[in-house]
């Protein structure tokens, strides 16, 4: 079953076929807030790339956030447009679960936990917690979350065991995380330069998945339009700025 992926949530635009477990083509760009001028061109390469026509993809996926408010739209709106001309069933994706899948297999069987995280603006993370099994695969145990620096921190000190930070806000902040945590018992870690933003290759290896495990989602295009809800986890800044004015 092929699947294009693809992520505008945050700084860095991807896009990414694959057909199953296989990657046959990715692109990815740090894009500058340019999400809707480089998107297009990256999709048309991509599949080119992968030397396939728009007619043989399966299914369209998308990073749904948490990210930037603008770039996620960008990229829900377009997955929903080819989606919708194509007939194709849309997968959201949790860009936090992209992160964790991301974490090769003989690194997260070093650790208890991951915890992915992105950059929120104004000062704040988002994050999830996810589990490490014994395989070595990841399962969120929490629903996504943003606040400050020092939420996470008390987050990851609740659960006191072994964890491994991604995501490009825990590599700017790796100082004061490993600081304001101390010397434990258990032990952390932070992901490499790789780690650092979602990538639409995880988007679409997850998509597959849950087509795998759930037919109807393949059925359910025949009966509506394609559609999927951003993860915001909080107003959009011009709605907060309306909204303190409003009440000035």
């Amino acid at each position: 079953m092929i699947v294009l992926g693809i992520d505008t949530a945050t700084d860095v635009v991807s896009v990414a076929v694959v057909d199953g477990d296989v990657v046959l083509a990715a692109s990815e760009l740090r894009s500058e807030r340019r999400h809707a001028e480089d998107l297009t061109p990256m999709i048309d390469f991509v599949v080119k790339r992968a030397g396939l026509a728009f007619s043989d993809l399966a299914a369209i996926a998308v990073d749904v956030g948490p990210g930037l408010f603008t770039g996620m739209r960008v990229g829900i709106a377009s997955a929903q447009a080819l989606a919708h001309a194509l007939s194709l069933p849309l997968i959201g994706i949790d860009g936090l679960a992209a992160l964790a899948a991301a974490v090769p297999t003989a690194t997260t069987l070093q650790f208890d936990i991951v915890v992915p995280t992105i950059d929120a603006r104004r000062r704040e993370v988002a994050w999830a917690t996810h589990r490490v099994h014994d395989a070595g695969a990841t399962t969120r145990v929490d629903a996504p979350q943003v606040g400050s620096i020092e939420d996470l921190l008390v987050a990851v000190r609740e659960r006191g065991q072994n964890c491994l930070f991604v995501g490009d806000f825990a590599a700017r902040h790796r100082d004061h995380i490993t600081t304001a945590l101390g010397p434990q018992a258990w032990g952390i870690a932070f992901g490499d330069d790789t780690l650092n933003w979602p990538h639409a290759k995880q988007v679409a290896l997850l998509a597959h998945g849950q087509l795998l495990r759930d037919d109807s989602l393949v059925d359910e295009v025949q009966r509506r339009a394609p559609s999927v809800p951003a993860m915001y986890l909080r107003e959009a800044d011009a709605e907060i700025n309306w909204a303190t004015r409003s009440h000035a």
